[in-house]
């Protein structure tokens, strides 16, 4: 019975340690090496010198280029229109009527149907379509294209600042101006 109260008691004091290095950690007290300052003090350097850090990028534009390109057709591709066919084969007709008599009139209407059609047809569709010979258009033909350039950019500044007397030199991602702001931190050393 005496080793079970001795281990319950064992087990009081590692437990009531435990609770007050926790509390005395939550509140941020000194625990081994980790220091943690309760107050942040700021002071000024006076600015030397300012230089921009440049760096070079790739800079992309697109770029419109459109040309006018010769276009072939041939006439068979265009629709072809009827009217001209039937008027001139109306007016062949009637010319073609008044030649001849009896059966040779009616030969000569039809052969004036047939030529008058035909140059009706001409004359409306053109003669360059019945032969499927080409006709030359233009068509304006566009791409875009990309146009690669260097440039020059500021990517932050080389600044010379004194405190206290001494040099000291930084990398800002901004110009800070005629001072900067600096952070001091008081810590004991140990």
């Amino acid at each position: 019975m005496n080793s079970v109260k001795t281990a319950l008691a064992a087990a009081c004091i590692v437990f009531a340690t435990g609770v007050s290095a926790g509390d005395s950690a939550s509140r941020g007290d000194y625990i081994g090496h980790d220091f943690t300052p309760h107050q942040q003090y700021f002071d000024y350097a006076r600015v030397i010198s300012v230089n921009p850090v440049y760096r070079e990028v790739e800079v992309s534009r697109p770029r419109r280029e459109c040309r006018e390109q010769p276009v072939y057709h041939t006439g068979h591709d265009h629709p072809k229109s009827a009217g001209g066919m039937l008027a001139g084969g109306l007016i062949g007709g009637i010319i073609g009527h008044q030649f001849g008599k009896g059966r040779g009139r009616k030969v000569a209407t039809a052969m004036g149907t047939l030529i008058g059609a035909k140059i009706g047809h001409q004359a409306v569709n053109g003669r360059a379509h019945e032969h499927g010979e080409s006709i030359v258009g233009f068509e304006q033909h566009c791409q875009t294209r990309h146009e690669l350039t260097y440039e020059q950019i500021v990517d932050g500044y080389d600044v010379v600042y004194l405190y206290r007397g001494q040099r000291h030199r930084v990398e800002m991602p901004y110009d800070p101006g005629k001072r900067i702001k600096m952070r001091i931190q008081i810590t004991p050393v140990i």
